[in-house]
């Protein structure tokens, strides 16, 4: 399975990326495990508040993914 990555804001800072493609070999895999793949990865997510979003619906860690989804991890958003 290949998934599309998303960082912003303050995410793409602590990744130093706007976008990465991954692979993984399960066919599935959930919002829950994924987040810990990527925070294992860049350990200073783990420290930080941030939604995810899967197609451009936010999503909770239940939430499965598959192959060619695209996923956004998405800073908190200042109102105004």
């Amino acid at each position: 399975m290949t998934l599309t990555l998303k960082y912003f804001g303050l995410l793409a800072d602590i990744t130093q990326l706007k976008e990465e493609k991954i692979t993984f070999e399960e066919e599935t895999i959930s919002v829950s495990a994924l987040k810990s793949k990527v925070e294992d990865s860049y350990q200073n997510m783990q420290n930080t508040t941030y939604n995810i979003a899967v197609n451009q619906t936010m999503s909770d860690l239940q939430t499965f993914i598959k192959d060619n989804d695209v996923i956004a991890f998405l800073p908190p958003f200042a109102g105004g």
